[in-house]
């Protein structure tokens, strides 16, 4: 059974018991659907659902959750509407399932995520205010259980500048924290403000001088613009020995080699980062390499695989554009074999 019809057989099911806690109560003066009224509604929308009429079922679930505020109708409502791309569904449903099970680590980061996506800023910024006082209190355990959660999620912002305004208004005086301070730096990279992302890793490297991911993040950085190549290399290479299996340390390297005129040297460090984790970016650097060395079939495969798995990123639909490869071109390549980490033809 597919994953959402299960769990509207599990929806059905609970609400019957509900029903059946309601009808020995006797009957209701109040203005809520009836049991059998919920029960026929409910059939209705799951019968919609594998008629392939997701929109009458997502609608009939939330109108539900609306009027009953009952936990699993609202889980129900939220994970269609987050299944159909309608994320404003499914911040009103997962807001219902989170009253409801205020418990539920998933219902709340549900709704972070999309209060996060959708800009709903300042109602964000007070429920993490208040969840950051109860973790002060809680010890620093909680609080830094806290600030992890809170540098995730500043991170999926899709403006970073609104993500660093919120990091640091919710952080307060913890804002130079490791944790945060790698974020912040991370963000400001991505509204290629390069100047304080260097700032703030210089400062994360002087307090953690074995920080790895910082190290690696400024190294890149020179790196992916083509500056200071010497010191991106030393800054990478002191990153590769403190973590020497990371994927994205590796690729770093291999990236730095080429960006010097040396892509034969970059290869083994990108075929190692591609056999551990064959993402987009990654996939977008090897892809490149091994195009520039006249290995097209096997830039084509690589290039596939990258879109695969993330078919918008940002770093590989630029170099495609960038090598003149049509993306269609690259979907529609007749190799299917996949790639020898090797490197062998």
């Amino acid at each position: 059974m597919p994953p959402l019809l299960r769990q509207g057989a599990v929806v059905f099911a609970g609400l019957c018991l509900s029903i059946s806690v309601q009808a020995s109560k006797g009957p209701s003066a109040n203005t809520e659907p009836s049991p059998a009224s919920i029960v026929f509604q409910i059939l209705a929308s799951e019968l919609a659902l594998q008629q392939g009429e997701h929109g009458v079922a997502l609608a009939t679930y939330l109108s539900l959750a609306q009027r009953t505020n009952d936990a699993a109708v609202a889980e129900r409502a939220c994970r269609l509407a987050l299944n159909g791309r309608a994320p404003r569904q499914a911040l009103e449903a997962g807001v219902i399932w989170l009253k409801a099970r205020p418990e539920s680590a998933e219902a709340q980061d549900i709704v972070d995520s999309l209060q996060m996506l959708l800009g709903f800023h300042n109602d964000l910024r007070q429920t993490l205010l208040s969840r950051r006082a109860k973790a002060l209190a809680d010890g620093e355990a909680k609080l830094a259980a806290f600030y992890d959660r809170l540098a995730a999620l500043s991170s999926k912002g899709p403006d970073p500048a609104k993500a660093v305004a919120l990091l640091e208004s919710v952080a307060l005086e913890h804002s130079n924290r490791s944790e945060l301070l790698y974020t912040r730096a991370m963000l400001y990279e991505r509204s290629r403000n390069f100047e304080q992302m260097e700032l703030l890793l210089r400062s994360l490297i002087a307090k953690e001088p074995d920080h790895a991911h910082a190290l690696n993040a400024l190294g890149y950085s020179f790196a992916d613009r083509n500056e200071r190549l010497p010191e991106a290399k030393v800054l990478i290479e002191q990153a590769l020995r403190l973590q020497p299996n990371d994927p994205h340390i590796l690729d770093s390297m291999g990236w730095v080699y080429f960006r010097k005129g040396r892509p034969k040297d970059a290869l083994p460090f990108l075929y190692s980062a591609y056999e551990r984790q064959p993402d987009a970016e990654i996939s977008a650097h090897l892809g490149e390499v091994l195009w520039q060395l006249s290995r097209a079939d096997e830039a084509l495969a690589v290039f596939r695989l990258g879109l695969s798995h993330d078919p918008q990123n940002a770093v590989l639909r630029e170099t495609l554009a960038r090598l003149g490869i049509a993306r269609k071109a690259v979907l529609s390549d007749p190799l299917t074999e996949a790639l020898d980490p090797s490197g062998s033809p």
